[in-house]
């Protein structure tokens, strides 16, 4: 199934918001590891890893809604250029333009937990 969504979802779309998950991943891992190591000179490292998470998240969001506009321009312009298209052509279509902003949008959500949570901790100590 994540093969055909990055298929689906266009390929050079879904590459950067798959690459933008990456980053996230591999910058809360480093987050995890300024935990562990728990001195108060990571402090400020801490805020900045979490504020950089956040910021991928908010910007594959608006990538995948950026790609959702675009394949629906293309999407327009091919039903105008056709004439005459079903309505469940429509719907597929408009299915498959959300692909893209759903990945986005659940990278933005995980983020800003992990930006929030972050943020709690390093204010209760």
């Amino acid at each position: 199934m994540l093969q055909t969504h990055y298929f689906f979802g266009g390929p050079l779309a879904m590459s950067i918001i798959y690459g933008l998950w990456v980053g996230a991943i591999l910058l809360f891992g480093w987050l995890i590891y300024c935990w562990a190591k728990g001195s108060e000179s990571m402090s400020k490292r801490k805020k900045s890893i979490s504020e950089s998470i956040l910021f991928l998240g908010s910007f594959a969001f608006l990538m995948g809604i950026l790609f959702q506009v675009i394949g629906i321009i293309e999407a327009l312009i091919a039903i105008e250029a056709a004439g005459d298209v079903s309505m469940a052509l429509i719907a597929g279509g408009l299915k498959v333009s959300l692909i893209a902003p759903v990945y986005g949008f659940t990278l933005f959500v995980l983020t800003y937990i992990i930006w929030f949570v972050n943020r709690r901790f390093s204010n209760a100590g």
